[in-house]
Protein backbone atom coordinates (compact mmCIF):
# COMPACT_ATOMS: atom_id res chain seq x y z
CA UNK A 1 0.00 0.00 0.00
CA UNK A 2 1.29 3.46 -0.86
CA UNK A 3 0.37 6.74 0.81
CA UNK A 4 -1.67 7.65 -2.28
CA UNK A 5 -3.93 4.64 -1.68
CA UNK A 6 -4.83 5.60 1.89
CA UNK A 7 -8.32 6.90 2.51
CA UNK A 8 -7.20 9.20 5.32
CA UNK A 9 -10.68 10.49 6.12
CA UNK A 10 -12.21 7.12 7.02
CA UNK A 11 -11.28 6.71 10.63
CA UNK A 12 -13.31 4.82 13.18
CA UNK A 13 -14.71 2.16 10.84
CA UNK A 14 -11.52 0.12 11.09
CA UNK A 15 -11.68 -2.75 13.56
CA UNK A 16 -8.78 -2.81 15.98
CA UNK A 17 -6.44 -5.75 15.80
CA UNK A 18 -5.20 -7.59 18.89
CA UNK A 19 -2.02 -6.75 20.78
CA UNK A 20 -1.61 -10.37 21.89
CA UNK A 21 0.73 -11.42 19.11
CA UNK A 22 3.07 -8.44 19.34
CA UNK A 23 6.63 -9.34 20.26
CA UNK A 24 7.30 -6.39 22.56
CA UNK A 25 10.90 -5.23 22.45
CA UNK A 26 13.18 -4.20 25.27
CA UNK A 27 15.09 -0.94 25.15
CA UNK A 28 18.18 0.43 26.81
CA UNK A 29 16.74 3.41 28.65
CA UNK A 30 20.23 4.62 29.48
CA UNK A 31 20.98 5.35 25.83
CA UNK A 32 21.22 9.10 25.33
CA UNK A 33 18.11 10.67 23.82
CA UNK A 34 18.85 13.20 21.10
CA UNK A 35 15.25 14.26 20.50
CA UNK A 36 11.82 13.60 21.95
CA UNK A 37 8.68 14.71 20.13
CA UNK A 38 5.23 15.15 21.60
CA UNK A 39 2.69 17.34 19.92
CA UNK A 40 -0.79 18.70 20.15
CA UNK A 41 -3.69 16.30 19.56
CA UNK A 42 -5.30 16.02 16.16
CA UNK A 43 -8.52 14.36 14.98
CA UNK A 44 -8.05 10.61 15.08
CA UNK A 45 -7.32 8.52 12.04
CA UNK A 46 -6.05 5.01 11.38
CA UNK A 47 -4.11 3.58 8.48
CA UNK A 48 -4.16 -0.17 7.97
CA UNK A 49 -0.75 -1.82 7.51
CA UNK A 50 1.17 1.24 8.56
CA UNK A 51 2.61 2.33 11.87
CA UNK A 52 0.82 5.59 12.46
CA UNK A 53 1.61 7.74 15.48
CA UNK A 54 0.70 11.27 16.42
CA UNK A 55 2.09 12.78 19.55
CA UNK A 56 -0.16 12.35 22.63
CA UNK A 57 -2.84 10.31 20.84
CA UNK A 58 -1.68 7.85 18.27
CA UNK A 59 -1.97 4.52 16.59
CA UNK A 60 0.26 1.57 15.98
CA UNK A 61 -0.83 -0.81 13.26
CA UNK A 62 -2.13 -3.31 15.84
CA UNK A 63 -3.97 -0.91 18.07
CA UNK A 64 -4.43 2.48 19.64
CA UNK A 65 -1.74 4.03 21.82
CA UNK A 66 -0.81 7.25 23.56
CA UNK A 67 2.88 7.94 23.48
CA UNK A 68 5.98 9.66 22.24
CA UNK A 69 8.80 9.32 19.73
CA UNK A 70 12.43 9.41 20.81
CA UNK A 71 15.51 9.42 18.64
CA UNK A 72 18.79 8.10 20.01
CA UNK A 73 22.14 7.91 18.25
CA UNK A 74 21.25 4.48 16.85
CA UNK A 75 17.45 4.10 16.83
CA UNK A 76 14.11 5.84 16.46
CA UNK A 77 11.83 4.58 19.22
CA UNK A 78 8.03 4.66 19.53
CA UNK A 79 6.74 4.40 23.12
CA UNK A 80 3.26 4.10 24.52
CA UNK A 81 2.05 6.04 27.56
CA UNK A 82 3.34 3.31 29.88
CA UNK A 83 6.86 3.62 28.50
CA UNK A 84 6.55 0.29 26.69
CA UNK A 85 8.43 0.24 23.43
CA UNK A 86 5.99 -0.33 20.58
CA UNK A 87 8.34 0.00 17.64
CA UNK A 88 12.07 0.45 17.05
CA UNK A 89 13.67 1.48 13.77
CA UNK A 90 17.44 1.34 13.31
CA UNK A 91 18.50 4.72 11.99
CA UNK A 92 20.90 3.01 9.60
CA UNK A 93 17.89 1.32 7.93
CA UNK A 94 16.16 4.60 7.14
CA UNK A 95 16.64 5.46 3.49
CA UNK A 96 14.62 8.68 3.29
CA UNK A 97 12.26 10.96 5.22
CA UNK A 98 9.71 13.02 3.30
CA UNK A 99 7.23 15.60 4.56
CA UNK A 100 3.74 15.46 3.03
CA UNK A 101 0.47 17.29 3.45
CA UNK A 102 -2.79 15.45 2.98
CA UNK A 103 -5.76 17.60 1.94
CA UNK A 104 -9.06 16.24 3.24
CA UNK A 105 -11.77 16.92 5.80
CA UNK A 106 -8.93 18.11 8.00
CA UNK A 107 -5.34 18.80 6.81
CA UNK A 108 -2.71 16.36 8.00
CA UNK A 109 1.04 16.93 7.83
CA UNK A 110 2.99 13.72 8.08
CA UNK A 111 6.47 12.28 7.70
CA UNK A 112 6.92 9.33 5.43
CA UNK A 113 9.81 7.30 6.86
CA UNK A 114 11.07 4.88 4.25
CA UNK A 115 13.24 1.95 5.36
CA UNK A 116 14.60 -1.04 3.51
CA UNK A 117 11.49 -3.08 4.35
CA UNK A 118 8.68 -0.82 5.60
CA UNK A 119 7.10 2.60 5.14
CA UNK A 120 5.81 4.42 8.22
CA UNK A 121 3.46 7.40 8.22
CA UNK A 122 3.88 9.66 11.25
CA UNK A 123 1.98 12.91 11.68
CA UNK A 124 4.13 15.85 12.55
CA UNK A 125 2.02 18.72 13.88
CA UNK A 126 -1.18 20.72 13.76
CA UNK A 127 -0.04 23.39 11.30
CA UNK A 128 2.56 23.93 8.61
CA UNK A 129 5.20 25.76 10.66
CA UNK A 130 5.11 23.26 13.51
CA UNK A 131 5.17 20.32 11.11
CA UNK A 132 8.07 21.69 9.09
CA UNK A 133 10.10 22.36 12.23
CA UNK A 134 9.38 18.91 13.64
CA UNK A 135 10.34 17.35 10.32
CA UNK A 136 13.67 19.17 10.30
CA UNK A 137 14.37 18.20 13.91
CA UNK A 138 13.46 14.56 13.30
CA UNK A 139 15.52 14.36 10.13
CA UNK A 140 18.52 15.98 11.83
CA UNK A 141 18.31 13.70 14.88
CA UNK A 142 18.09 10.53 12.79
CA UNK A 143 21.10 11.63 10.72
CA UNK A 144 23.03 12.42 13.91
CA UNK A 145 23.22 16.17 13.28
CA UNK A 146 20.63 17.44 15.76
CA UNK A 147 21.98 20.13 18.08
CA UNK A 148 18.82 21.12 19.94
CA UNK A 149 18.36 20.97 23.69
CA UNK A 150 16.03 18.30 25.06
CA UNK A 151 13.73 19.60 27.78
CA UNK A 152 12.06 17.19 30.14
CA UNK A 153 8.36 17.16 29.31
CA UNK A 154 6.11 17.23 32.36
CA UNK A 155 2.52 16.05 32.06
CA UNK A 156 0.05 18.33 33.83
CA UNK A 157 -3.33 16.72 34.43
CA UNK A 158 -6.30 19.00 33.70
CA UNK A 159 -9.52 17.72 35.27
CA UNK A 160 -12.26 18.58 32.80
CA UNK A 161 -14.73 17.01 30.40
CA UNK A 162 -14.76 20.15 28.23
CA UNK A 163 -12.76 19.80 25.03
CA UNK A 164 -12.88 23.56 24.51
CA UNK A 165 -11.11 24.14 27.81
CA UNK A 166 -8.41 21.57 27.14
CA UNK A 167 -7.75 23.15 23.73
CA UNK A 168 -7.19 26.51 25.44
CA UNK A 169 -4.75 24.89 27.89
CA UNK A 170 -2.84 23.25 25.02
CA UNK A 171 -2.68 26.50 23.04
CA UNK A 172 -1.45 28.63 25.94
CA UNK A 173 1.00 26.02 27.29
CA UNK A 174 2.39 25.36 23.79
CA UNK A 175 5.76 27.06 24.32
CA UNK A 176 6.36 25.55 27.76
CA UNK A 177 7.67 22.11 28.71
CA UNK A 178 4.38 21.36 30.50
CA UNK A 179 2.02 19.12 28.56
CA UNK A 180 -1.70 19.48 29.46
CA UNK A 181 -3.39 16.07 29.67
CA UNK A 182 -7.17 15.81 29.89
CA UNK A 183 -8.57 13.84 32.84
CA UNK A 184 -12.33 13.35 32.80
CA UNK A 185 -13.02 12.59 36.47
CA UNK A 186 -16.22 13.58 38.26
CA UNK A 187 -15.99 15.37 41.59
CA UNK A 188 -18.65 17.11 43.69
CA UNK A 189 -19.19 20.85 43.29
CA UNK A 190 -20.60 22.49 46.38
CA UNK A 191 -23.05 25.36 46.41
CA UNK A 192 -20.89 28.21 47.64
CA UNK A 193 -20.74 31.97 47.44
CA UNK A 194 -17.51 32.17 45.44
CA UNK A 195 -15.60 30.32 42.74
CA UNK A 196 -12.62 30.11 45.09
CA UNK A 197 -14.63 28.06 47.59
CA UNK A 198 -15.82 25.70 44.85
CA UNK A 199 -12.25 25.17 43.64
CA UNK A 200 -10.93 24.60 47.17
CA UNK A 201 -13.55 21.95 47.80
CA UNK A 202 -12.89 20.31 44.42
CA UNK A 203 -9.15 20.05 45.06
CA UNK A 204 -9.77 18.43 48.43
CA UNK A 205 -12.29 16.00 46.91
CA UNK A 206 -9.80 14.82 44.32
CA UNK A 207 -6.92 14.44 46.74
CA UNK A 208 -6.26 10.73 47.11
CA UNK A 209 -8.20 9.92 43.91
CA UNK A 210 -5.77 11.46 41.45
CA UNK A 211 -2.01 11.62 41.73
CA UNK A 212 -0.85 15.25 41.71
CA UNK A 213 0.07 17.56 40.16
CA UNK A 214 -3.35 18.32 38.71
CA UNK A 215 -5.42 21.39 37.88
CA UNK A 216 -9.14 22.08 38.13
CA UNK A 217 -10.99 25.22 37.24
CA UNK A 218 -14.29 26.92 37.82
CA UNK A 219 -15.52 29.88 35.83
CA UNK A 220 -18.55 32.10 35.86
CA UNK A 221 -20.34 35.01 34.27
CA UNK A 222 -21.17 37.81 36.71
CA UNK A 223 -23.81 40.22 35.34
CA UNK A 224 -23.79 43.59 37.09
CA UNK A 225 -27.51 44.31 36.60
CA UNK A 226 -28.40 40.91 38.12
CA UNK A 227 -26.23 41.46 41.22
CA UNK A 228 -23.58 39.07 39.93
CA UNK A 229 -25.95 36.31 38.83
CA UNK A 230 -25.44 33.63 37.53
CA UNK A 231 -21.95 33.65 39.06
CA UNK A 232 -21.21 30.29 40.72
CA UNK A 233 -24.38 28.92 39.08
CA UNK A 234 -23.18 29.74 35.56
CA UNK A 235 -22.87 26.13 34.42
CA UNK A 236 -26.23 25.15 35.97
CA UNK A 237 -28.00 28.05 34.25
CA UNK A 238 -26.36 27.18 30.94
CA UNK A 239 -27.41 23.52 31.24
CA UNK A 240 -31.01 24.36 32.20
CA UNK A 241 -32.23 27.48 30.38
CA UNK A 242 -29.30 27.94 27.99
CA UNK A 243 -28.13 31.18 26.40
CA UNK A 244 -31.63 31.86 25.10
CA UNK A 245 -32.95 31.86 28.65
CA UNK A 246 -30.16 34.15 29.85
CA UNK A 247 -30.83 36.63 27.06
CA UNK A 248 -34.55 36.55 27.85
CA UNK A 249 -33.76 37.59 31.42
CA UNK A 250 -31.87 40.58 29.98
CA UNK A 251 -34.60 41.76 27.60
CA UNK A 252 -35.10 45.56 27.68
CA UNK A 253 -32.10 45.94 30.03
CA UNK A 254 -29.76 48.77 28.98
CA UNK A 255 -27.02 48.18 31.55
CA UNK A 256 -25.34 45.01 30.26
CA UNK A 257 -21.89 45.17 31.82
CA UNK A 258 -20.56 41.89 33.18
CA UNK A 259 -17.40 39.97 34.03
CA UNK A 260 -16.06 36.61 32.99
CA UNK A 261 -14.05 35.17 35.88
CA UNK A 262 -11.95 32.02 36.12
CA UNK A 263 -10.26 30.40 39.12
CA UNK A 264 -7.66 27.71 38.45
CA UNK A 265 -6.77 25.41 41.33
CA UNK A 266 -3.45 23.56 41.41
CA UNK A 267 -2.69 20.62 43.69
CA UNK A 268 1.08 20.17 43.82
CA UNK A 269 2.87 16.87 44.34
CA UNK A 270 3.50 18.03 47.92
CA UNK A 271 -0.23 18.34 48.62
CA UNK A 272 -0.24 22.14 48.51
CA UNK A 273 -3.17 24.09 47.06
CA UNK A 274 -2.70 27.19 44.95
CA UNK A 275 -5.30 29.31 43.16
CA UNK A 276 -4.90 31.62 40.17
CA UNK A 277 -7.60 34.12 39.22
CA UNK A 278 -8.32 35.77 35.89
CA UNK A 279 -11.06 38.26 35.06
CA UNK A 280 -12.23 39.89 31.84
CA UNK A 281 -14.75 42.76 31.74
CA UNK A 282 -17.17 43.34 28.88
CA UNK A 283 -20.83 43.45 27.91
CA UNK A 284 -23.53 40.86 27.33
CA UNK A 285 -25.11 41.43 23.93
CA UNK A 286 -28.71 40.59 23.01
CA UNK A 287 -27.98 37.94 20.36
CA UNK A 288 -25.60 35.05 19.73
CA UNK A 289 -22.73 35.76 17.37
CA UNK A 290 -19.87 33.55 16.21
CA UNK A 291 -19.18 29.84 15.97
CA UNK A 292 -15.96 29.56 17.97
CA UNK A 293 -15.36 29.02 21.66
CA UNK A 294 -17.91 27.43 23.96
CA UNK A 295 -20.32 28.26 26.76
CA UNK A 296 -21.23 31.94 26.94
CA UNK A 297 -18.65 33.01 24.34
CA UNK A 298 -21.26 33.88 21.63
CA UNK A 299 -22.97 36.54 23.81
CA UNK A 300 -19.93 38.24 25.41
CA UNK A 301 -17.94 41.12 23.91
CA UNK A 302 -14.78 41.98 25.90
CA UNK A 303 -13.94 45.62 26.50
CA UNK A 304 -11.93 47.16 23.66
CA UNK A 305 -13.33 44.79 21.03
CA UNK A 306 -16.34 44.75 18.72
CA UNK A 307 -16.44 40.95 18.40
CA UNK A 308 -17.67 38.27 20.78
CA UNK A 309 -15.33 35.67 22.22
CA UNK A 310 -16.88 33.26 19.72
CA UNK A 311 -15.90 35.54 16.82
CA UNK A 312 -12.30 36.11 17.91
CA UNK A 313 -9.47 33.84 16.86
CA UNK A 314 -8.09 31.48 19.50
CA UNK A 315 -4.99 33.64 19.80
CA UNK A 316 -7.01 36.84 20.27
CA UNK A 317 -9.31 35.27 22.84
CA UNK A 318 -6.52 33.59 24.83
CA UNK A 319 -4.56 36.84 25.02
CA UNK A 320 -7.33 38.64 26.95
CA UNK A 321 -9.71 36.02 28.34
CA UNK A 322 -10.28 35.30 32.00
CA UNK A 323 -8.95 31.76 31.58
CA UNK A 324 -5.95 32.95 29.57
CA UNK A 325 -5.02 35.43 32.32
CA UNK A 326 -5.35 32.75 35.01
CA UNK A 327 -3.31 30.27 32.94
CA UNK A 328 -0.44 32.69 32.48
CA UNK A 329 -0.35 33.19 36.24
CA UNK A 330 -0.27 29.41 36.66
CA UNK A 331 2.56 29.09 34.11
CA UNK A 332 4.57 31.79 35.88
CA UNK A 333 4.17 29.89 39.17
CA UNK A 334 5.11 26.54 37.60
CA UNK A 335 8.21 27.93 35.92
CA UNK A 336 9.42 29.25 39.27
Amino acid sequence: MTSEEIDWDIVDEVEWNSDENIDWQSVDKEEETLLELRNDPQPSFFVRNFAVIWWRNGFYKTGKIDGSIRVTASRTLFFDEKEKLRLSIDNSDIKEIKLHKHEGDFPIFYNEIITNEEIYEITTGVDRSQSEQNHKDLESAISGNYEGTLNEIIDLQIVTSNNGKIKEFIDIFEKTHFNPVKKNIDYPEIQASSLEEVVDFGLSSLQGKLKPPFVIDDAGVFIDNLQGFPGVYTRYVYDTIGLEGVLKQMENVDERECSFKCVLGLMTKFGEKHKFVGECRGILIDEQRGKGGFGYDPVFIPNGFDKTFAELTSEEKNSISHRGIAMRKLIEFLLK
